[in-house]
């Protein structure tokens, strides 16, 4: 009583349609069953509940043990046929069928969703270029002006006749009018400002321009931008603000010494100059990994060719849209009104969150082909130091991480990570890595947030 697959479609997104045909041994021996379970219920006029002759109980149930008997077959069946052709499901079969009769083969289709397929693109000896900082004592002594002036003392000077001077903590309001019609300019509205008056080095702020104004006095500030700013359309222009002083303040920084670093958090004024440089070298050497990966998987998912099933983008969809919730600390059921909660446009945020899901699943893909391609395995070592890092982080035993795990039945989940980092090590081992020249911690982010102003 061998099933016959009569065909096999593969359709688009990770869709497959199976025409399986069930031998009519097999129909008549469900049929039997529906009807001898039928049959105990049955309530046929002249016979107690369960006595009436089977031969009855079958002409007058008939249409209903067909229904029956075609949902048990095409589930019994079902799962034998897609092991048969080496398929894997992700989700239950849409199963439809025209007729059923007791003494003919059963037909049926099923339309359902497999794991998705990856035609991977060239994934070694990409072209890459990293870039290059290095973190001086200047760095690390203006990252310590930074948090010395969250603890500075800072007071209104109240003289009518005081003048901004470099050091001062200027208060203003602010509004581009270069590129509205004249006249027009009261209908643009301040955006509101505060500034160290002397603090950037760059010669296109506009702190050095509000030297001499006093309170309430406003001025029209014209700022000519390099070429290579990072906001495209400011680049090599010269754009005109009108600027209102609404407040002068004098700043008092609280001298660096041990007593202060304490107060920030560090042991001393030493500790706070080391772990001030070990932060910034971190941050710049994630930075710079982060984005070389990023761009080395974009290419090869650029190349690629990928069959992902709707389920599985709608799934992943619905991940991120509760992570950002939880980001946001807003929840509800629906995109439309955490959208317009947030003043975005539903669609337009619906169908970002739709890119952004197709991206995470091909990534996810992509390096998931190469961990086959190449054998790579989450060995013991690597989970080993994962468990680790995570004790630390929650402030529990290593014992207590483990219990954790075993309850959640969460280790699979971890070495997947695992072989994923692994993966993209791989990538970017196997690259063609062109180092830039070094450049400075400022101008480092300064291109980085062109980059993310692109984006």
């Amino acid at each position: 009583m061998e099933l016959n697959i009569i065909s096999e479609n593969k359709l688009d997104n990770a869709v497959v349609e199976l025409e399986i045909e069930v031998p009519i041994e097999r129909v008549e021996a469900e049929y039997k069953t529906v009807f001898n379970k039928l049959q105990k219920k049955a309530k046929i006029d002249g016979f107690r509940q369960g006595k009436a002759p089977l031969r009855l109980v079958e002409t007058k149930y008939m249409d209903i043990a067909g229904e029956e008997v075609a949902e048990n077959l095409a589930r019994s069946t079902f799962y034998d046929a897609v092991d048969k052709k080496e398929l894997v499901p992700i989700i239950e079969p849409r199963i439809s069928f025209d007729t059923i009769a007791i003494d003919e083969p059963f037909k049926y289709k099923a339309v359902f969703e497999v794991m998705p397929a990856v035609e991977l693109g060239q994934y070694t000896k990409l072209e890459a270029e990293e870039e290059t900082c290095n973190i001086t004592d200047e760095d690390v002594k203006k990252e310590i002006e930074t948090v010395r002036e969250k603890y500075s003392d800072i007071n209104v000077i109240e003289n009518i006749d005081a003048a901004v001077e470099n050091g001062n903590l200027a208060r203003i309001k602010i509004k581009r009018i270069d590129n509205i019609n004249e006249g027009e300019e009261d209908k643009i509205e301040f955006k509101e400002y505060s500034i160290i008056v002397g603090k950037s080095v760059d010669d296109y702020t506009i702190d050095q321009q509000l030297i001499g104004m006093k309170k309430d006095e406003e001025k029209k500030i014209a700022v000519k931008y390099p070429k290579d700013y990072y906001i495209k359309e400011f680049a090599d222009n010269e754009i005109t603000y009108l600027v209102r002083l609404t407040e002068i303040n004098s700043v008092k920084l609280p001298d660096f010494d041990d007593e202060f670093a304490k107060k920030a958090g560090y042991e001393s004024a030493d500790d706070m100059k080391t772990k001030t440089k070990d932060y910034l070298n971190n941050y710049i050497k994630d930075k710079i990994s982060k984005d070389i990966r990023s761009n080395l998987i974009n290419k090869i998912v650029e190349k690629s060719a990928f069959d992902i099933p709707e389920s599985m983008v709608l799934k992943e969809m619905a991940s991120l849209f509760e992570k950002m919730m939880q980001r946001i600390g807003y929840k509800t059921d629906s995109i439309n009104q955490f959208a317009t909660a947030l003043g975005l446009d539903p669609d337009e945020y619906r169908a970002g969150l739709r890119e952004e899901a197709l991206k995470s699943i091909k990534n996810t893909l992509v390096l998931s082909e190469i961990a086959k391609k190449e054998d790579i395995k989450a060995d013991e070592e690597k989970y080993n130091e994962v468990i680790d890092s995570i004790s630390k982080q929650m402030g529990k035993t290593i014992e207590e991480i483990e219990a954790i795990i075993e309850e959640n039945k969460s280790r699979s989940s971890i070495e997947g990570d695992i072989i994923l980092d692994k993966s993209m090590d791989f990538i970017y081992n196997n690259a063609n890595i062109k180092k830039l020249p070094v450049i400075e911690f400022d101008a480092f982010i300064k291109k980085n947030i062109g980059k993310q102003q692109q984006n």
